[in-house]
Parts: structure tokens; C-alpha cells; sequence
């Protein structure tokens, strides 16, 4: 940055800060706008300045016809972050910056532009901050992220696939070169499923810098992130409990009984508890004859206990809440029972106009997903009622 764009740059943010202050009061409208234009004109001249300094260092070093390598650009640190950022000031993209935000293969252009594809101006978050996303995803509950459901990847909004029910019938004995009897046809049900859309309207400050990471998370994980988790585990847990009258439980010692004799025995590998706080609060109160917790450490992890051999999974009261003063309990292999058909990527937008008057855009965050109910037999659904504390 020469001296000629610092002082451009100075001025565009005193500008910024003049909108800021004006754009609390909505009667200041036709001043703001003015000012806009005037920082449109700002940016103009910035944008010029820049490819002329540009040039000259490029050319300058010119030595018997033979180009000196320009100085690393600033566009060796591109990141989505930034891609991002400038889009949210409404500032025109370089063709190396639209790459982060485009199709750049087969599935990203079916998702775009195929047949398939979302309706209206969409781009596709850049992966670095996609990454991010999942990182911060962590940082909640998230029963998609739990290995309570089996997440299924998919590059179109509506399909099927097969899975086999029933009691599986072994594998045939058969001599070498013999032919190999069918012996009894497994039975395979067809599922469909239909990705749903579900987004979310961001109102991202203007005055958002290019290289602020760490802001823009500010604002995914306030407005989407939390949100798409909660809507997510929404989507589970009404579609575990699909076709699954709720068992009567009294005490732990009912939900125990039952683990036993009503799950198979191979759903027991692999399977978890999700209760509510109210139902973990029970458990982990609770003894055996021996006085010996009913709930034990996990040793795979530290944070988790379990109960007969199963992670127990706790989710906030308000998500899963009691029915009629009874605790919610899923046990066994909800992965095999319930299937999360996840839209690759997450696609965005922005717009300047709905913010106009508080110096915002809006960014839309659009994720897409199904919950398909695979094997209701893998798992177990009760209400469990605390008993009666004995007198005395």
C-alpha cells in the first residue's frame, strides 16, 4: 500500500464509521445513501490506485527483456474467510477468488447447476470455512455428529436405497465348482427420501474485515451453527420415535430388563442411551444391592458414563423433554435404526438491500438434509417413571 491508497484507505474508513453512526436512525436514509455512493467512488479510485501500483511493481523490475517475478501477491493468502468478508462489503470478486465459491467438480456442479440443483443465487461455502463449520459443530450436542445416526453423504435431493430386514440367514456352504443354492431370499425394503432445505438469515456488519476469521465465526455459530444443530437433533429424535410406542419403565431396573430381553443382543454393540438431563440425573443418583453406582465411567471417554455396557447421551431438557413427568429413553443401535441423508456442502447468499438502513447485509446459510427411519427393530423407545422413594 502506497501513500496515495493509505490516505484513499482513511478516508473510506471515516466514511464507514459517518454511515455507521447515521444508519441507527432510519430518517437519515437519503444522507446515507448519499454517503454509499460516495464510498463507492472512494473504493473506485482505491481499486484503481492498487492495479497501478500493481503494474508498477510487476514492470519494474524489467532486465534485458526478461520479466523479474513480481513480489508474492496477496492473493497466494486468499482464504474463504476473506472470499467471504468481500462479498459481505460488496466488493467484485477476482477470477481466483470465485473459485473458492463455485463448482470446481462433478458433485459441487450437480449441486449448483444440475438437475437437481437449489433453486436461486447460491454459492458454495469455501471448504476452509466449511471446515471451520464442523470444528465448531463439536462444541455442541449433536446427535448427527454422536454416531447416533448413520450420516449418508448425497449429491441429490431425492433417491432411495435398500436395506435388508429381518434375521439375517447366514452364508451357504458349498463344494468348490458347485453351484451356490440361494437358500432363503433376504427381505429388502426400499426407502425414499427427499432432502428438505433449511436455512437461516445472517445480518452481518458491513464494516466486517477481509482477513477476520475469527468475526464471521463471531456470527455463523450465533445465528446458524447452533441453530442447525438443534433443528437437526429436532429431526432425529421425531423420527426415532416414528412407529415406536413408548415402553413402560419403572426404574432403572425395568430399563435394564428390558436391554436384555427386548433389544437383540448384537444391538447392544454399537448402541447408545440418549436421554434427557432429567433421566441422566436419575440414573446417576441410583445404586445397586451393592451400593455400587448403576452408571460407570466410560472408559473410551472420560466425559461419558455408561450403563450395561452403553454410552448414555444426554440432551438438554428443552430438546427432549419429560412427557407427563416421565423420562424419554432411546437404547440400542439407533445408528442401524435411523439414517441422516446429508446435502454435501452448505450453499449461501447475500443481499444488501433487506440492511440497508443499519449498514448490513444479510447472509442466507442453507443446509439440506432427510431422516429416514431404517431398522425400528435395532432399537427401543420407554418412558421411564421414577419409583415412589420407599418409606421409612
Amino acid at each position: 500500500m502506497n501513500k496515495k491508497m493509505r490516505e484513499i484507505y482513511e478516508k473510506m474508513q471515516a466514511k464507514l464509521k459517518e454511515i455507521e453512526t447515521l444508519s441507527v436512525d432510519e430518517k437519515n436514509a437519503g444522507t446515507v445513501a448519499t454517503l454509499f455512493d460516495e464510498l463507492d467512488a472512494l473504493q473506485k479510485s482505491y481499486d484503481t490506485e492498487a492495479k497501478l501500483y500493481d503494474a508498477q511493481k510487476k514492470f519494474a523490475g524489467l532486465a534485458g527483456g526478461v520479466e523479474v517475478p513480481a513480489p508474492t501477491s496477496e492473493k497466494s493468502g486468499l482464504t474463504g474467510f476473506g472470499v467471504i468478508s468481500k462479498m459481505v462489503r460488496g466488493q467484485r470478486l477476482e477470477e481466483d477468488e470465485m473459485k473458492f465459491i463455485t463448482p470446481q467438480n462433478e458433485v459441487q456442479k450437480a449441486l449448483i447447476t444440475g438437475a437437481d440443483a437449489v433453486n436461486g443465487e447460491n454459492f458454495l461455502v469455501p471448504e476452509d470455512v466449511r471446515t471451520a463449520i464442523i470444528e465448531l459443530r463439536r462444541t455442541y450436542i449433536s446427535l448427527k455428529d454422536s454416531g447416533v445416526v448413520t450420516v449418508i453423504p448425497t449429491q441429490s435431493l431425492a433417491g432411495s436405497f435398500n436395506f435388508e430386514s429381518g434375521t439375517p440367514s447366514g452364508l451357504t456352504n458349498f463344494s468348490d465348482g458347485g453351484a451356490v443354492s440361494t437358500g432363503a431370499d433376504p427381505t429388502f425394503v426400499q426407502k425414499p427420501f427427499s432432502i428438505a432445505l433449511y436455512g437461516m438469515i445472517i445480518p452481518i456488519s458491513n464494516v466486517l474485515t477481509m482477513t477476520e476469521k475469527s468475526g464471521l465465526m463471531a456470527y455463523l455459530n450465533k445465528w446458524f451453527v447452533k441453530n442447525a444443530v438443534l433443528t437437526e437433533n429436532a429431526q432425529i429424535i421425531a423420527k426415532l420415535k416414528v412407529g415406536k410406542p413408548a415402553k413402560a419403565l419403572s426404574g432403572w431396573e425395568t430399563l435394564k430388563a428390558s436391554i436384555n430381553k427386548d433389544l437383540d443382543p448384537s444391538c447392544k454393540i454399537g448402541g447408545v442411551i440418549v436421554t434427557n438431563q432429567s433421566g441422566f440425573v436419575y440414573l446417576d443418583s441410583e445404586k445397586d444391592l451393592t451400593g455400587k453406582p448403576i452408571l460407570q465411567p466410560n472408559p473410551a471417554n472420560s466425559t461419558q458414563k455408561i450403563f450395561q455396557d452403553m454410552a448414555v447421551l444426554v440432551l438438554p431438557d428443552a430438546q427432549l423433554p419429560d412427557v407427563s413427568s416421565k423420562h424419554p429413553f432411546f437404547y440400542g443401535r439407533t445408528s442401524d435404526g435411523c439414517w441422516f441423508i446429508d446435502l454435501l456442502g452448505y450453499l449461501f447468499a447475500s443481499s444488501e438491500h433487506a440492511g440497508f438502513s443499519k449498514n448490513q447485509t444479510h447472509m442466507r446459510m442453507i443446509e439440506g438434509f432427510d431422516t429416514v427411519q431404517a431398522d425400528k427393530d435395532a432399537y427401543c423407545y420407554g418412558l421411564l417413571t421414577e419409583p415412589e422413594p420407599a418409606a421409612g
